[in-house]
Parts: structure tokens; C-alpha cells; sequence
């Protein structure tokens, strides 16, 4: 309700109020006429002064409402101005924000469609075996060229009778590693619809892989030429889980002497035999280390025999130099008793010092 109302309510309640307490005064039993008329007439000045000064007082408390009401309403219309704006500005932000959001996201669903098309026409070149089975030599010959020395491994090699996709040469044999697999019967289970073409196409699937593994087998082990175990490359992840969730499957492979490997477990095995390989060629290193070793021993024993022979030289050197150092200084003592004329008494003949020589 409006303050205005209130106020009218209130004024009119206390001059209800004042008005009946005055009547009921005026009306009581044995007043004369002329004092109720004068009572009555009291009555209404007293009521004109009053209703003025409510008109005063409800006119001042008007004004002052009104007045903190246009300040209040002014306020209020400052603030939601200025809400409005910062609203505007936000949601004006928000939406090119989103804008931007949507356009980022319509090139990425663009690209994602594209690489999609790219990736259904690379699946339907991968439908036909011998583009499959030229896919997973290329992946493989990639992974050894990643990982091996050359001289560890060869792509279409021979063996036996015939070629095998990859082999890597060990100092035990050849591991022959085969890159064709049967897909076309999985193929054909994930995409049935029902319980009973899955069931089908997965049994098919399982005899594919079966016959794979005795062909295997069969072609690629033949000790000593080979390790007594092939490679069987699964070129897919999931095919490879599939495989391995069906033990009958494990055990036939494991008892052919076949192993089922999967890109991420031939790059595990691959590193395993490049360590190997590292080892090896440290032992080499070594071998040929012990080796310059054992012909460096012998060539010091003979250095060593001749370091020998020349102090035996020279200590023969030394007595000759000994001898003939005696027989100079005889020699030496024996001219100087020569005198003009004659020798000392004291010194013996010359014959008798006896010829010069070195001892041999």
C-alpha cells in the first residue's frame, strides 16, 4: 500500500476517533440544547484545526516521502543503468566468445570429417589381402630399420624353400617373422548384427588363424637353420586382444611353437633382441681387446728376450773394455820405463807383455 494511503488512513481513523468521543460526550442525557449547540460548534473548530494540521503534516510527510523517493528511484535508476550496461557489455563478450567457440569448432568437426573420408578410403584399400599384407611389411620393415642394425635382419629373405616377410639373424639361428594374417572373417563378425552371424564369423575367424599357424610352422621352423619358434605379426590391436582372449587359440599357437605378436609387443620384443644385440657386440669388442692383449704379451716376451741378449752384449762389452783397459795401462807403464838407450832393469821384456787383443 502507498505510503500516501497510509497516511489518509491514519488521519481519518484519530478524527473518527476524536469525532465519536466528542458526539458521545455531547449526547449524554440531561444537556440542554444550547450547550450541545455550543459543545457541537466547539467540536468543529476544534475539527477544522485539527484536519488542518493533519493537511500540514500529511502534506510535509508527503513531500518528504516523495522526496526520498525520487532520490531512492534516482539511485536505482543509476544502479540499473549501470548494471545494464556491464550486462550488455558481458553478454556482448560471452557471444563472440561463443562465435569464436563455434567457429573453432566447425574447423575441427571440418578436419575431423575429412580425416574420417581419409580414413574410411584407407580402410577399403586395407579390404583386399595383399594390400593388407604389403601394409604390415612396410610397418615392420619400418619398426626393425627403427631398432636393429642392418646386419641383423633382412626383409623378403630366403629360407628353405621359399621367402618369409622378415628375418632376424641370431648366433642360434634365423626368427622368421610373417606379416600376412585373415581378417576378412573378424571383419565380418563385428559387423553382424546378430548373436548367431557373430558366433559364426568369430569361429571362422578362429579356424583362419589356426591354419595361419600351422602354415607357419610348417614354412618358417627347421632347427638349425631357424629357431624352434616363428613370429606370427597381428597387424591390429584389437585383432591381437581378440586373439589373446581366446585361450584354446594361445595354447595351439604355443604347442606349433608360434607366437602371436602385435605392433606394440613386436616393438617390446624388437628392443628386447636389440639389447641382446648390444651385448654381443660388447663381447666381440672384448674378444678382440683379449686378443691385441695375448699378441701384445708375445711380442713383449720377444722384446723381452731381446732386451735380454743386449745386456748379455753388453756386459761382454764391458769385461773386453776391462781387459783392454789393463793391458793399455801395462802397455802405457811399459813405455814409460823406456829410457834413452836402455829400459829399467825392473821391466820386463817387451816380448814378454805379449801380443794386444780383445777376449772374443
Amino acid at each position: 500500500m502507498p505510503l500516501s494511503e497510509v497516511v489518509l488512513a491514519v488521519a481519518a481513523l484519530l478524527v473518527g476517533l476524536a469525532v465519536g468521543a466528542l458526539v458521545v460526550r455531547v449526547l449524554k442525557p440531561g444537556r440542554r440544547a444550547d450547550q450541545a449547540a455550543a459543545e457541537i460548534e466547539s467540536i468543529h473548530t476544534r475539527l477544522d484545526a485539527v484536519t488542518g494540521e493533519l493537511n500540514r503534516t500529511f502534506t510535509q510527510a508527503l513531500q518528504q516521502a516523495t522526496q526520498s523517493l525520487n532520490g531512492a528511484l534516482g539511485t536505482v535508476r543509476d544502479e540499473t543503468r549501470a548494471v545494464r550496461e556491464d550486462t550488455r557489455t558481458a553478454i556482448q563478450q560471452q557471444s563472440a566468445l561463443v562465435a569464436q567457440t563455434l567457429g573453432d569448432l566447425k574447423a575441427t568437426n571440418n578436419r575431423i570429417l575429412e580425416q574420417s573420408k581419409s580414413l574410411d578410403e584407407f580402410q577399403r584399400m586395407l579390404h583386399g589381402p595383399k594390400l593388407r599384407g604389403d601394409f604390415g611389411e612396410f610397418t615392420l620393415e619400418q619398426m626393425l630399420r627403427d631398432l636393429l642394425p642392418a646386419e641383423h635382419y633382412e626383409c623378403q629373405a630366403p629360407i628353405g624353400e621359399g621367402r618369409v616377410d622378415a628375418v632376424i639373424r641370431t648366433p642360434y639361428g634365423a626368427l622368421c617373422v610373417d606379416c600376412k594374417f585373415p581378417l576378412d572373417n573378424f571383419r565380418r563378425a563385428l559387423q553382424a548384427t546378430e548373436g548367431a552371424g557373430r558366433d559364426a564369423a568369430m569361429k571362422a575367424f578362429c579356424s583362419d588363424v589356426k591354419a595361419r599357424i600351422n602354415e607357419i610352422a610348417d614354412r618358417y621352423i627347421f632347427p638349425p637353420q631357424t629357431l624352434d619358434v616363428a613370429f606370427m605379426f597381428v597387424p591390429a590391436e584389437n585383432v591381437f586382444y581378440e586373439l589373446i582372449g581366446r585361450p584354446e587359440l594361445l595354447s595351439y599357437a604355443r604347442d606349433r611353437h608360434v607366437v602371436a605378436v602385435s605392433p606394440n609387443t613386436m616393438y617390446a620384443y624388437i628392443q628386447a633382441l636389440a639389447v641382446g644385440f648390444r651385448g654381443m657386440k660388447i663381447q666381440e669388442e672384448a674378444k678382440r681387446v683379449l686378443e691385441i692383449l695375448a699378441q701384445l704379451g708375445t711380442r713383449f716376451d720377444k722384446f723381452q728376450d731381446h732386451f735380454n741378449m743386449v745386456g748379455k752384449h753388453l756386459d761382454n762389452a764391458k769385461s773386453q773394455f776391462e781387459r783392454a783397459s789393463r793391458d793399455v795401462e801395462r802397455f802405457d807403464a811399459t813405455l814409460q820405463g823406456v829410457k834413452i838407450g836402455r829400459l829399467e832393469e825392473t821391466q820386463p821384456p817387451l816380448a814378454e807383455i805379449g801380443p794386444f787383443k780383445l777376449d772374443s
